[in-house]
């Protein structure tokens, strides 16, 4: 009986820390779903899973134009080989 109580008690813990864990709102989902709607219209019907993952990856953790510096990056971008 002490087992079965034991038992239940962590599953009751694990429910507990699941529960927690949860985002309590959607408004990451939605945001991303925003961004790949404006991303993936009818003009770029084509794009395949990696451009648009990258794009939407760009777009969500990009800082916002109006914070950008682009110093940083423009100096990395003078750097580099490839340009």
């Amino acid at each position: 009986m002490i087992d079965m109580a034991a038992q239940n008690l962590q599953n009751i813990f694990q429910l507990i820390q699941i529960v927690l864990a949860l985002p309590p709102t959607s408004v990451n989902c939605e945001t991303a779903f925003s961004a790949m709607k404006l991303l993936k219209n009818k003009q770029r019907g084509r794009l395949g899973n990696a451009c648009l993952n990258d794009l939407m990856t760009i777009k969500i953790m990009s800082p916002r134009i109006e914070d950008f510096d682009m110093v940083p990056a423009i100096a990395d971008w003078l750097v580099c080989v490839n340009h």
